[in-house]
């Protein structure tokens, strides 16, 4: 505990200089040392407490003498990547997961870990605090390290002490994965989509190309029966064939990362998705995928296959919602079978309806992912206070519409759209169509209002993370059916 003394003589003493403490933040970083979070203007700062010879690299603010009264030497310093090295010494990092059920909060703008954890410290899940794909690094123009130093930004400032991960999500090629390494994250999450062959009809030649541990597979399991949900499944050879057709190429490059990560990263979490491909992933494709990564010696911490129905992106779980919970069970009683690794879900962001199913059946053993509703509420604060700005996003989202649904697998298009918004309905934002438009614009709304946003954000810092944490809040109700 903090002496009280200390808080309100700090908290006087940084007012003094026009910065503001965060209160939660100050912590004992080590015996006579403090640790905490102050802000001025924008602008915020890890500020040392000390009786010691304890700095970091490069103050911003240093104060030669006391802080009145309490006998400590004060430095103000930027969370600078040099400078987090330092903290990780005193545990101030992110770690591999340890429990069943996990759940990660991408954050494209780099302020609401505060609003995540105050929401996910309420549920028994893993936080995943720092989660970024590479392309929303390079939509936001940012790099893996900026995310994780934003996400223990806000670990200080919330004075969370929890274990947290940090995840380098849709990880496609060697550049990224480097990257990731060199940040720090614990965990990994590989995109093999682009690897997947196109298959229609399987030939005499394509069987002959199929590696000897891929016929392994397909000898072991052809025919076998397994039971799913107190039923038999045989699994079909011809199946299987397909499968290794059509994954077997994306393993051999799930092969070459896990080398990279073993050879440089001492404990991580790798994930493997396949929900990105054409094709719903049957029982043989995973069984296969599966398998042949446990042949290779490859530790997967979990799968994310691709489920029945359409999972876009802001918007709930479009499909029979039967029809997922039966595959869900076949998925869950494979991955139990071969080797208990979670089952992951991708696009998590707002699939209220499937929620309690993917919690039920999983026996609370998943990994969810969100990103893009964080961002929303954004969205949802400028609308509230500032609609002149808000009008202006829209109209720039509709004007660059085409380009911003290259990266992005959504069913709207610029006529489902009127050339101006309707203002007064306080409900705008509820509609399936805005809520796609804004998901996915945030790369060129960036661009072109960043400072604006930023503004708006910093001037109603409190009722946005009121925004984030109760969006949150809401997933994870659905969720643990509370």
């Amino acid at each position: 505990m903090v002496e009280k003394g200390i808080l309100e003589k700090l908290t006087d003493f940084l007012l003094n200089h026009s910065f503001v403490l965060y209160p939660n933040s100050l912590r004992k970083l080590k015996e006579d040392t403090y640790i905490f979070v102050a802000k001025k203007d924008a602008d915020k700062k890890i500020g040392i407490l000390t009786k010691e010879n304890f700095k970091l690299s490069s103050p911003y603010f240093a104060e030669d003498k006391n802080v009145k009264e309490i006998d400590f030497y004060l430095n103000l310093y930027p969370l600078s990547f040099e400078n987090y090295l330092i903290l990780k010494n005193f545990g101030i990092s992110p770690t591999p997961c340890r429990q069943k059920s996990s759940f990660g909060t991408g954050d494209r703008l780099g302020l609401v870990t505060p609003a995540h954890i105050v929401a996910l410290k309420e549920y028994p899940v893993f936080p995943v605090l720092a989660q970024q794909s590479p392309r929303e690094l390079e939509k936001t123009h940012r790099d893996f390290k900026d995310a994780l130093l934003k996400v223990i930004l806000g670990v200080l400032e919330a004075g969370y002490t929890g274990e947290f991960g940090a995840d380098a999500d849709h990880i496609k090629d060697e550049k990224y994965l480097l990257r990731a390494i060199e940040a720090g994250y614990t965990m990994y999450t590989l995109d093999v989509s682009e690897l997947l062959t196109k298959i229609s009809d399987i030939s005499s030649n394509q069987v002959m190309q199929i590696s000897p541990q891929s016929k392994e597979i397909i000898e072991a399991f052809k025919g076998k029966k397994i039971s799913i949900s107190e039923e038999e499944y045989t699994i079909r050879e011809d199946e299987l064939y397909k499968s290794a057709l059509i994954y077997e190429k994306a393993m051999n490059f799930v092969e070459k990362v896990y080398s990279i990560l073993k050879e440089k990263v001492k404990d991580f979490d790798l994930e493997i998705s396949i929900d990105e491909g054409e094709k719903d992933t049957t029982v043989e494709d995973h069984i296969f995928v599966a398998e042949y990564l446990h042949k290779k010696g490859i530790d997967f911490w979990s799968l994310a296959p691709k489920f029945p129905g359409e999972f876009q992106k802001a918007i709930d779980y479009k499909g029979d919602i039967n029809k997922f919970a039966v595959e869900l069970k076949k998925h869950y009683a494979i991955s139990q079978q071969l080797g208990g690794y979670k089952l992951s879900l991708h696009s998590g962001s707002d699939k209220f309806s499937i929620y309690e199913i993917f919690s039920e059946v999983t026996q609370h053993s998943f990994h969810i992912k969100t990103s893009g509703t964080s961002w929303l509420q954004a969205v949802n604060l400028i609308f509230e206070k500032d609609k002149k700005l808000f009008y202006e996003l829209y109209k720039i989202a509709l004007d660059n519409l085409e380009e911003s649904k290259k990266a992005y697998k959504v069913l709207i298009d610029k006529d489902d759209f009127a050339e101006e918004p309707n203002l007064e309905n306080a409900q705008i934002l509820s509609q399936p169509e805005i809520k796609q438009l804004f998901h996915i614009s945030y790369g060129v709304l960036l661009d072109e209002k960043k400072e604006e946003i930023y503004d708006v954000l910093d001037k109603y810092e409190e009722e946005h993370y009121q925004f984030v944490s109760a969006n949150i809040k809401n997933h994870l109700e659905k969720i643990f059916n509370k």
